[in-house]
């Protein structure tokens, strides 16, 4: 492990975006395969074109949002590990965090040619439940990241959290919010 944890820090300090790009993608791949086969038990019926959705927002949307987020908050505030500066970083990245779902639902919606009309109902429909859940992982996760983790390993245990928290958001996102994430009712469509 501390060999593989080498390798990641020697191509982050050299290459910061790109890096967290793979990884990045890397996670919503885990997390969009355990959605659809550990979750909905898709078996043989999963959508390749979701998992390739995942992984495009997850790489070229999520990562360098995130990587900018993170650089942002310590350049504003310090690279201190103190609690108080880690509340001031949280407050960032609460703040943060409905664009950020926002926008993966929405480019999630647009990769599958759904109407404008289809994205606001979700938006209004499934972001409150997934930011509030969303809450409920990052706030206590993210005080643990800004007090405990390097800078440079920040965006890494955030994708190792990132994993259970992508089955989540990759479902939500493509099945709804109401019947919960082992429900196995799905959204009903609105016009195309």
């Amino acid at each position: 492990m501390s060999v593989l944890l080498r390798w990641y820090t020697r191509h982050l300090k050299r290459h910061q975006f790109v890096t967290n790009m793979v990884t990045t993608g890397t996670v919503f791949f885990v997390g969009d395969m355990l959605s659809q086969q550990v979750v909905e038990r898709r078996g043989e019926q999963h959508e390749l074109n979701r998992t390739f959705r995942s992984v495009v927002i997850g790489s070229l949307y999520t990562a360098p949002a995130a990587t900018f987020v993170y650089n942002l908050a310590d350049k504003v505030f310090g690279s201190s590990q103190s609690p108080l500066t880690a509340v001031k970083k949280l407050g960032v990245l609460t703040f943060f965090t409905p664009f950020s779902i926002i926008g993966y639902v929405v480019l999630n919606n647009i990769l599958q040619s759904k109407s404008l009309d289809y994205i606001i109902h979700q938006i209004k429909s499934d972001v409150p439940t997934i930011v509030l859940t969303g809450y409920s992982i990052s706030i206590p996760t993210q005080f643990f990241n800004l007090t405990v983790v390097p800078l440079r390993h920040r965006v890494l245990f955030g994708n190792m959290v990132r994993v259970l928290w992508t089955c989540y958001l990759t479902h939500a996102s493509n099945t709804g919010t109401r019947q919960g994430v082992f429900g196995s009712r799905k959204r009903e469509e609105l016009t195309d």
